[in-house]
């Protein structure tokens, strides 16, 4: 499959991190790569547990840092393009017993950025680590920012990108930017963004909010 200069997962989809989730009487499978799983079920709540003041600084390189505490694959200068490129998660939706042309691929980020306002911080862009600035874990930040909405456990995440993905109407932005939203209780909302690759026709995870309704 061509693709618009993604490259290839170096280190592999395991076939043993196949999981199978039923919603509301639809069918969906998550594949993703060993770190990809490891980071979202056990090594991002250990690193917020260790080191909670590693997160929430608007500095990516201390999320980095923690993670690579917890666990360290290369060396620290190249943990980040290993995070960055090679480490995501398929979303496909089973009809009939047969995958939908419909698919999500989540990456843990796609790049790093300053901030627009202070050049001297930065913050993940796309991915679950960006959607993950905008919650905490038993009131620890899960990435760059402190904002303060409680997630049950990260790999939650999947399920809300489930609902605001194939559950919801995605509303067309620009060209390749494709947004949509869940109501999350009585006043407040999911708001969800997604980045269409053209060639592919595969959409990637750029955020997910908790805003007021």
């Amino acid at each position: 499959m061509k693709t618009e200069g993604r490259p290839f997962a170096k280190s592999g989809l395991d076939i043993s991190n196949y999981n199978e989730i039923g919603i509301a009487g639809r069918k969906f499978i998550i594949i993703s790569t060993t770190v990809f799983y490891q980071i979202l079920n056990s090594v991002l709540i250990e690193a917020c547990e260790k080191y909670p003041e590693y997160f929430g600084k608007d500095d990516v390189s201390k999320v980095l840092e923690a993670l690579y505490r917890i666990e360290n694959i290369g060396t620290m200068d190249q943990f980040s393009d290993f995070l960055k490129t090679e480490q995501f998660a398929w979303i496909l939706e089973l009809v009939d017993e047969m995958v939908s042309s419909h698919v999500l691929r989540v990456e843990l980020f796609r790049k790093v950025n300053k901030l627009k306002n202070d050049q001297t911080k930065n913050e993940f862009t796309g991915g679950v680590f960006h959607s993950f600035k905008h919650f905490t874990y038993k009131g620890i930040p899960l990435s760059t920012k402190k904002e303060n909405k409680e997630i049950n456990h990260p790999k939650s995440i999947i399920e809300y990108l489930i609902q605001g993905f194939f559950f919801s109407e995605l509303k067309m932005k620009s060209e390749k930017k494709y947004e949509s939203k869940i109501n999350f209780s009585e006043d407040k909302e999911l708001c969800f963004s997604f980045y269409r690759e053209n060639v592919t026709g595969i959409y990637f995870v750029n955020s997910v909010i908790y805003k007021s309704g």
